[in-house]
């Protein structure tokens, strides 16, 4: 499997670590099993201060982002990978949940979930696509409809991508999302990648062949030059996104040079009706 589909395993397992707290923000009883030993291993690899809590807080924040929009009907996670989303959590009636990844990582989840007795609680849909190939057509096979809204959820991706690609997927969402569409998902600074504080760990995800290769310290400008007008964007720490999980409080301003950071996104197409 590709270096940076492992990344699915590791985060299942930081997802599994929340999940074992009893004061846990959220509850992913596969995401054990899904991590596997490779995941523990790699999680514990890079598990370093505000990481493990990072993921939780993500976690949190978007799932009450897809509680709050899955009405829309359509909701598509790009690079799906070891997510659960379908099986933990409600879903309204009618709602189509796709997951676009590599075939093989889709196939070898649902493997695993359906030998852990797991049941969707929507009408969930595997599109095995490479997002740098023309995974649009492959979502219209698989029934997504481009004139209907679509809650888009990048979530731990848009990092492992060339900023060039980046750019590229997103204006491709923009340009296929019909009015009324939401994306959300985060982003990372380009101070994480050029701070001291990030060396060791940057160094160990190139080690293993899923290196970062892209942030932004302006991602309000990034967004909108993709056809995405920012409507909400929170910092870990900050109210809406701690849920008592930073350790570091108060949370550094955005404005603070050379320490890692991160942000969560939701923006909005405006395309005209």
């Amino acid at each position: 499997m590709h270096a940076v589909a492992a990344t699915a395993r590791w985060t299942a397992a930081a997802r599994a670590k929340e999940s074992r707290r009893e004061d846990a923000i959220f509850t992913d009883p596969y995401a054990d099993q899904l991590a596997g030993l490779e995941g523990t291993t790699l999680f514990a690899r890079y598990d370093n201060p505000g990481v493990g809590e990072f993921i939780s807080i993500r976690t949190r924040y978007l799932d009450d982002l897809i509680r709050r929009h899955a009405g829309l009907g359509q909701v598509v996670l790009l690079a799906a990978g070891m997510d659960t989303r379908s099986v933990r959590l409600p879903w309204p009636p009618g709602a189509v949940l796709y997951e676009v990844d590599q075939a093989d990582l889709l196939e070898e989840k649902d493997k695993r979930l359906a030998e852990l007795g797991a049941r969707h609680a929507c009408d969930r849909r595997a599109v095995g696509a490479d997002l740098t190939g023309d995974w649009p057509a492959a979502l219209r096979e698989a029934g997504w409809d481009p004139a209907a809204p679509t809650l888009w959820v990048a979530e731990g991706l848009l990092f492992y991508l060339p900023e060039p690609a980046a750019r590229l997927l997103l204006e491709r969402i923009a340009g296929a999302a019909a009015p009324g569409s939401v994306l959300a998902g985060d982003l990372l600074s380009h101070q994480s990648m050029i701070s001291e504080f990030s060396r060791e760990g940057l160094r160990r995800l190139t080690e293993d062949g899923c290196p970062w290769l892209f942030g932004t310290d302006e991602p309000e400008e990034f967004l909108s030059g993709c056809g995405w007008r920012v409507t909400e964007l929170r910092m870990p720490g900050e109210e809406g996104a701690s849920y008592g999980r930073w350790p570091w409080n108060p949370p550094l301003p955005r404005e603070a040079k050379g320490f890692p950071q991160n942000f969560l996104f939701v923006a909005a197409n405006d395309r005209p009706l």
